[in-house]
């Protein structure tokens, strides 16, 4: 994951830390993997040995399941393998999408609140949302199911603060 994270950071950009959303977003996911998997089974099973429809019936309930299997497992299953959230000595960067790539980027600089929020089960399973305000007219940046998410906050606000200490001070 570092590895793919590097390539979104200049020559100069130093990689502080970079992590995928948290895997509980793929239970549903693998849940519908199971019962698809089941379903067809199921049918193929049920259906009558020796009958010439029936091994027409079967390769189509194992195409359907097949398709299913698609959409509601592996196209998710992308959708989580290419979020990213990146944070480097200079920005905070989220990126995402399969096809069409997606990002923004906040530098340290003009972070002015970071906030999370951890239900019941994200203090279980230990991730949370992450708010990021900054200086913008783009407002509040959100980062979802992040894992360790008071961490990564104070992490975040660590890293503000040496950018704010690097930045050359201008008086009047």
């Amino acid at each position: 994951m570092v590895g793919s994270a590097k390539r979104y950071l200049a020559d100069d950009e130093r990689l502080v830390h970079a992590t995928r959303q948290h895997w509980c977003l793929l239970i549903g996911e693998f849940l519908a993997l199971l019962i698809i998997v089941a379903v067809v089974a199921v049918g193929v099973w049920l259906l009558p040995a020796g009958e010439d429809w029936a091994s027409i019936a079967t390769y189509v309930l194992i195409g359907i399941g097949v398709l299913a299997v698609v959409i509601f497992w592996f196209v998710p299953l992308l959708k989580w393998r290419s979020t990213l959230f990146i944070l480097s000595d200079r920005r905070l960067l989220k990126r995402f999408g399969i096809i069409a790539k997606h990002g923004r980027d906040i530098p340290l600089a003009r972070i002015n609140d970071v906030s999370f929020s951890v239900p019941l089960l994200g203090r279980l399973l230990r991730y949370g949302t992450l708010h990021v305000q900054s200086a913008s007219e783009q407002g509040v940046m959100r980062f979802k199911y992040v894992p360790h998410a008071r961490w990564f906050q104070s992490t975040i606000y660590s890293q503000v603060a040496a950018a704010h200490s690097e930045s050359p001070r201008h008086s009047p």
